[in-house]
């Protein structure tokens, strides 16, 4: 998959999209498809800005926290452990888990692409 941050950034404003509508199933089921995305093109997008050889997502989340390009490793160690979380939205809980966190996690990756764009 060719990474960037335009790929990046409309993934963003998929993501922003889908949670200003009304909520229904369908909607919920939606923005977590598009959170997974998202969290998707984060890492993958910090690894290609950075260079990085690893392709595993956490070394990465590290790598970015060094490179100041995230504040908090813990909220993106469990961005990651909420997309891992996505396969298993057809439990009603786990769907409603994942769907408030990508509110959480919006704001976040919209830092975060802010900070890629000025390497």
């Amino acid at each position: 998959m060719n990474v960037s941050l335009i790929e990046f950034s409309k993934a963003l404003t998929s993501l922003d999209k889908a949670l200003a509508e009304t909520k229904s199933d369908i909607v919920r089921d939606a923005t977590i498809q598009r959170f997974e995305f998202c969290v998707e093109l984060a890492w993958k997008s910090a690894k290609k800005m950075m260079g990085t050889a690893t392709s595993a997502p956490k070394p990465i989340i590290r790598e970015m926290a060094q490179n100041k390009l995230i504040d908090d490793i813990d909220f993106w160690f469990k961005a990651i452990d909420q997309r891992n979380l996505s396969s298993y939205t057809f439990k009603e809980l786990l769907a409603e888990e994942v769907y408030a966190f990508a509110r959480e996690f919006l704001p976040k990756a919209q830092e975060l692409l802010v900070r890629l764009q000025t390497l």
